[in-house]
């Protein structure tokens, strides 16, 4: 699962995703690939593209794909400047180029939020610069998120729902609101963000709502004893009404956490839609 730059600092703001796959010609993200730990981009070609288009430096591919980059350059210095107007912009022409509005979240933003965590553990940019963007990357999910509405429809009949949430003391939302929408842009669930939860209070809600799977983001190796207990905690409720835990989170793409009791680990995003 995706999780925060700052996280995996222990300090910066949030988080981030492992190196990611975008086809450069119909400007889809692909899905991670292995180092699961870099959180860098890839670009290519899809294997429709390649085999519709299998000269790469033909001038249609190339337009393509220095398309793409601009956005990411663009959308960088809008958030530099708090420039939302050309952010809205820029997501706008996105989406006419055929841009998935959640595939600008994970290879998009999430690379950039990568980036400027980056920036910050090297000293070029302030902590107030790495909140500023950070806020100001807040506001593009909410704005993705909107131009997603019209085809949304919540709980929607044979979809199952699921529970996502922050392992405790990890207290970054970015991360899990973006796996959110790209979990419901698929139609792999009906995702629900429980952050801010008493832990003690998990059962209830799982009993009310009976999701099929317990999502966690484990940005930490020191958070795996409190993951541990909520497994445990949910291991304990009835076998009709259990439901699958899942840990996922830089601790587990790092390969700092390789085992968590009475749970699942995942490191690559596109392994939940088998899940």
């Amino acid at each position: 699962m995706i999780d925060a730059a700052a996280d995996r600092f222990a300090c910066s703001d949030e988080v981030l995703t492992p190196m990611l796959k975008w086809c450069s010609y119909c400007q889809q993200f692909q899905g991670e690939t292995s180092p699961y730990e870099d959180c860098s981009v890839t670009y290519g070609l899809c294997r429709r593209c390649e085999s519709d288009h299998p000269d790469i430096f033909a001038s249609e591919v190339v337009r393509h794909s220095e398309f793409l980059r601009s956005v990411y350059h663009s959308l960088y210095e809008a958030g530099r400047r708090n420039d939302l107007p050309s952010a809205q912009q820029l997501v706008k022409e996105s989406i006419a180029a055929n841009f998935r509005p959640v595939d600008i979240l994970l290879g998009i933003l999430t690379p950039l939020l990568y980036k400027i965590g980056e920036q910050w553990r090297s000293g070029t940019v302030t902590v107030a610069d790495e909140h500023e963007f950070t806020a100001f990357s807040g506001r593009v999910i909410e704005m993705i998120e909107a131009s997603m509405q019209p085809g949304r429809t919540r709980r929607r009949a044979g979809v199952p729902r699921y529970f996502l949430m922050n392992a405790p003391g990890n207290t970054h939302t970015l991360a899990v609101r973006i796996l959110a929408l790209w979990l419901e842009s698929r139609g792999i669930c009906t995702p629900t963000v429980v952050n801010h939860l008493d832990p003690r209070e998990l059962p209830q809600h799982i009993l009310k709502a009976a999701p099929k799977a317990l999502l966690i983001s484990m940005a930490l190796p020191q958070q795996l004893n409190s993951v541990a207990a909520i497994s445990a905690r949910v291991g304990e409720l009835p076998a009709g009404v259990r439901p699958k835990v899942i840990v996922g989170g830089y601790a587990i793409k790092s390969g700092l956490v390789r085992f968590v009791p009475g749970a699942d680990v995942v490191t690559d995003i596109n392994s939940l839609g088998t899940s």
